[in-house]
């Protein structure tokens, strides 16, 4: 072997350990402070400590630009695209409205970390793409709760430095104007300035890469509560005809991206529904095979296809705090036609223009702690059953009341189907009862029974009847 490069080999190597010793040694003696602030921006009241990780600063229009980000590596669109001219300058503009929401000091809570999901349909070889799918995920760090929040791709907001223009365009736009930090810093400045709400991360991907994941997961059980027909749905794995009727349904990757995707036989606000329940099952088969510590590996798995800035040490971090989140509390929201004012643009394009004030109010909802919205439900700590005839119906009534903070346990599910609900209280828990009553949308004047039973096993049994509709939108 050659002395000379042996000598270089040597040399290096005791390079690399000094620097790992020396690492260590100041790990040792000087610990990293645990209140670390996201950021010192001092424009927010919103900035959330991560388990000492600095939170990076959204980047200011006019600095140099860095280069545009690799390209996505997926085949699936959310749908057919349509041209997107790009224009530095827009200049029609809706209808004089309310002045729009600036930046809220008080909106989120600071413990809260807020990560955009961008899911996009490009393909490759497209000049051109639009982000159809924006969920803001928030996690409150101090109650271990999660909120998701669907943003509708029609919202037409003021992009900066662009002008009026859908929502789902900034992430190309930030592209092709090479926008300090690209497509996802446009889209995440853009949220910021028109709904007063910081974005702390982002990930991005195709759709690909959201079908990848559920096989690697080993598909996913989804609790479709209700009916989706469509018969001539294509994709790029062919042609399908979608039929789901409600039930527990395990579904592998393509199949959980059709339910997820399709649209033209409801609407954009139902696909975002789905959406978010998917995103939910996901989590929950993460949670239950114990996979969320090992996120930072699947997702090294899936890099080909997701881009983030999330480092993988700030990976590492979310993982941990996933562990501990109490997934039966679940805020599930969206900004939809009761927060937009429908409006056709111009050039014939029909948009969502915010409405700020009931957008404002729907955000406050959205953020407040759920000890700030419960009643006496919580003291009363009932202990709840539900039965059905319909054992579909049973299962999907326990889903989405654990997604609201209620656990029941399933009961004898063999039992006759009842003409009517009921709502069967064995012990005095007024406050429960009337929360499942409204959670359930059932009458509580007509649907709560009181029959009192000190030797009950249970403190209220849910008997759900013909009556019953799963389909709860």
């Amino acid at each position: 072997m050659n002395a000379l490069l042996l000598k270089r080999l040597i040399v290096a190597n005791l390079v690399v350990y000094g620097v790992v010793a020396a690492l260590v040694v100041y790990a040792y003696f000087f610990p990293s402070n645990a209140t670390t602030l996201a950021a010192n921006d001092s424009a927010f009241g919103n900035n959330a400590p991560f388990i000492s990780i600095m939170l990076p600063t959204p980047t200011p229009f006019g600095q140099p630009a860095p280069s545009i980000s690799a390209p996505i590596k997926t085949v699936v669109p959310l749908e057919t695209p349509i041209p997107v001219t790009p224009v530095a300058q827009v200049a029609v503009a809706a209808p004089p409205a309310k002045p729009e929401l600036v930046r809220d000091n008080g909106l989120v809570p600071p413990t809260n970390i807020n990560i955009l999901l961008l899911g996009t349909d490009q393909r490759p070889g497209q000049s051109n793409w639009r982000t159809d799918t924006i969920i803001l995920l928030t996690i409150n760090q101090s109650e271990k709760t999660v909120g998701m929040l669907t943003i509708p791709r029609d919202l037409y907001v003021n992009i900066p430095s662009i002008g009026k223009q859908r929502i789902n365009t900034a992430d190309f736009y930030g592209e092709y104007y090479h926008y300090p930090g690209g497509g996802p810093n446009l889209i995440k400045t853009t949220i910021e300035q028109n709904l007063g709400i910081r974005v702390h991360y982002y990930v991005r991907g195709g759709f690909d890469a959201f079908r990848q994941a559920i096989d690697l997961l080993g598909g996913v059980d989804i609790a479709v509560d209700c009916p989706l027909y469509e018969q001539d749905f294509y994709d790029d794995y062919g042609h399908a005809t979608l039929n789901f009727q409600p039930g527990m349904q395990t579904m592998d990757g393509v199949t959980a991206l059709r339910y997820a995707r399709s649209r033209y036989t409801t609407n954009d606000y139902d696909r975002g529904r789905r959406q978010r329940q998917v995103i939910l099952a996901m989590w929950d088969k993460a949670t239950s095979l114990n996979l969320l510590p090992k996120w930072p590996q699947l997702f090294q798995e899936m890099s080909g296809s997701i881009q983030t800035d999330l480092s993988p040490t700030e990976l590492a971090a979310l993982a941990y705090i996933g562990t501990q989140l109490k997934m039966d509390k679940i805020k599930s929201r969206a900004i939809d036609n009761r927060t937009t004012i429908p409006y056709t643009t111009p050039e014939g394009a029909m948009v969502l223009l915010p409405n700020a004030e009931k957008i404002h109010s729907a955000l406050v909802e959205f953020f407040a702690p759920f000890g700030d919205t419960l009643d006496n439900f919580d003291s009363e700590q009932a202990t709840i059953q539900i039965v059905s005839g319909n054992s579909d119906a049973a299962k999907i009534a326990q889903t989405a009341l654990k997604r609201q903070g209620v656990n029941a346990q399933l009961g004898d599910n063999s039992i006759p189907l009842a003409p009517k609900s009921t709502i069967t209280l064995y012990q005095n828990k007024p406050a429960t009862a009337q929360r499942l009553a409204s959670l359930l949308r059932l009458d509580p004047a007509t649907s709560i029974v009181n029959a009192t039973n000190q030797t009950a096993a249970v403190d209220i049994v849910v008997n759900l009847g013909r009556d019953y509709n799963t389909c709860q939108k």
